[in-house]
């Protein structure tokens, strides 16, 4: 077994992780892990076909071959390894949008600004570029569709999870509140065959749900337009939102699952999907996440503790919370009027 590192050196090894992870992107974007896919490639092969300067990119591959991404083999010809087929644009459970030099870019410009929102509590990627996040990709098509690719293939993972973890046709009919090209939904429906299921978005989404269209689900749900700031539609049995609430401050956070409130009836169900933090100093993936979640937007992920207080603001009553099983780090938030 080898001996954990001493504070010092884990400490500064946590300042390599900076440099790994900008390796990692140029390979990305050079498009090294495609160039291999059909089978080992020496340098000469692989310098011509990515243009690079021969003896860096050796460095470069040598460095992330110390980390099992990439390998050397006795011929001097690089190859995939199991962490380096990842980076391949087409793989099912690629990386590549989330590791692509222009997102490194964007959180790199963000982290920047990260002191000052430290010190003032404003959000970090509006200090750095003066506008909201969401506001800055809708400025930028392509970048905005790779956020929908990246975010896609997060939750299709996060989605085989959660319909294991709870009853969704119990509750029937189900809404899904902001549910994106209705990857949720789709899940569910395909899981709880019958599922009266509809999905709440804005018309520019509900256009082409492409989620739905792909699973063959596309006439099994209804499609319902408008805007969950504004009103949800009631009489629904379960209204769910996965990855909502993390996107707002407390106030805002509360105004919407208000108006979820509103919409049910006394034996309607909501269901928050997000990230429920441990209490304490207890290791979780889920507090680097709220430390993203704190530069980029001004959300936050939340502990029980905190989802329970919202919920009871919102005139709702926290009655369990259901976790999820790995790659998924989500949990169920299930609440109900608590009158």
């Amino acid at each position: 077994m080898s001996e954990l590192p001493t504070p010092k050196e884990f400490l500064v090894n946590v300042t390599g992780q900076l440099l790994l992870a900008r390796a990692l992107g140029i390979v990305t974007d050079l498009g090294i892990a495609d160039i291999v896919a059909d089978g080992p490639k020496t340098m000469d092969e692989l310098t011509a076909a990515s243009g690079c300067d021969r003896d860096s990119l050796y460095r470069l591959l040598r460095m992330l071959g110390g980390h099992g991404v990439f390998a050397e083999d006795e011929q001097g010809c690089i190859a995939l390894t199991p962490r380096a087929e990842l980076l391949q644009a087409d793989h099912p459970d690629s990386v590549y949008e989330m590791l692509a030099l222009g997102w490194q870019d964007i959180h790199w410009g963000t982290y920047q600004a990260l002191p000052e929102a430290v010190l003032t509590g404003e959000t970090a990627f509006e200090i750095a570029y003066g506008k909201s996040f969401f506001d800055y990709l809708a400025e930028r098509p392509e970048l905005n569709a790779s956020f929908d690719r990246r975010m896609a293939g997060v939750s299709q993972a996060e989605n085989e999870q959660v319909v294991k973890a709870y009853e969704f046709g119990k509750h029937a009919p189900v809404i899904d509140i902001g549910g994106g090209q209705g990857g949720l939904l789709a899940a569910i429906v395909q899981r709880y065959p019958g599922t009266v299921a509809a999905l709440y978005e804005q018309p520019q989404v509900l256009a082409d749900p492409a989620d739905l269209r792909e699973a063959g689900v596309l006439d099994s749900v209804a499609r319902i337009a408008g805007n969950f700031f504004n009103d949800v539609p009631p009489g629904f049995g379960l209204y769910v939102m996965k990855r909502i609430i993390h996107d707002w401050e407390d106030d805002r956070a509360v105004g919407i699952l208000r108006r979820c409130c509103d919409a049910m009836i006394q034996t309607s169900r909501l269901l928050v999907i997000d990230a429920v933090m441990k209490p304490g100093n207890e290791p979780d993936p889920n507090k680097n996440l709220d430390l993203s979640i704190m530069a980029l937007t001004p959300g936050r992920e939340r502990t029980e503790e905190e989802f329970a207080a919202l919920f009871s603001a919102a005139g709702l009553r926290l009655t369990r919370v259901i976790p999820t099983q790995y790659p998924s780090t989500m949990s169920l938030v299930e609440g109900e009027r608590a009158e």
